[in-house]
């Protein structure tokens, strides 16, 4: 009957996590580039042991038009790539770009924007304000007539793994990290990929998982009280 209890309870610890989780999808539905977490599940490790995995699901999101030629969207595999304050490279779906002061194209975070030459200096734009800006769908950058490099797109060996670094943005986790082949992807100028949450989906599995959780407070419950009636017979 106490492993019942305990059964129950930890059924009960999961479903909050379960709900927190879909809650945050929810909460990010908004959010240009943003990759929906699948709720927590268990998994049995080569020792046995029961541990929780949490999943994100890299399904493409919509592509919306905003005719900014800063705004960029990927079609297909890969992620752009970013250079965080400690140095470390970022990897997002998150296009929403625009120019630093200092000239580089930066994220929204103000983190340099990677090409494969590096960080992506834009000087030539502020230099002259009427140049105009190309992307192409390999993801050449060209101001005018210069092209002042090629979008740095990268990929992993398993996208599900990554780990989340904010809303939008993932780390390798010593996971390998390679150049995206140009057949894997697409760049369009002037649109960003939207959330990939489902709004409708995630309120469906919100009120499923609520009706769990309140017959798993109901199991406790009655165990709880049988327990308690089993302790008074044994009084007698």
């Amino acid at each position: 009957m106490i492993k019942g209890i305990y059964t129950a309870a930890r059924s009960l610890e999961y479903k909050v996590k379960n709900i927190d989780v879909i809650a945050n999808n929810l909460a990010n539905l908004s959010t240009t580039g943003y990759k929906r977490e699948v709720p927590f599940s268990e998994v049995i490790n080569q020792m046995g042991d029961v541990q929780v995995k949490k999943v994100t699901s890299q399904r493409q999101g919509d592509v919306l038009q905003t005719a900014n030629p800063l705004d960029l969207a990927i079609t297909g595999k890969g992620f752009f790539a970013v250079k965080n304050d400690n140095g470390e490279i970022e990897l997002t779906r998150n296009g929403r770009f625009k120019i630093s002061d200092e000239g580089f194209l930066v994220d929204s975070s103000n983190q340099k924007v990677l090409g494969k030459n590096g960080p992506i200096s834009m000087e030539d734009t502020m230099q002259n304000k009427d140049s105009k800006i190309l992307v192409t769908k390999s993801g050449e950058i060209k101001i005018g007539d210069k092209t002042v490099d090629t979008l740095l797109i990268m990929n992993v060996g398993d996208s599900t793994q990554l780990v989340r670094a904010n809303e939008s943005n993932f780390t390798a986790d010593g996971q390998q990290n390679f150049a995206a082949s140009e057949n894997d992807y697409g760049i369009s100028q002037g649109y960003l990929e939207g959330s990939n949450t489902n709004a409708i989906e995630e309120m469906e599995a919100m009120i499923q998982l609520n009706k769990e959780y309140e017959s798993a407070q109901k199991i406790i419950t009655a165990l709880d009280q049988s327990l308690g009636q089993a302790n008074e017979i044994g009084k007698v």
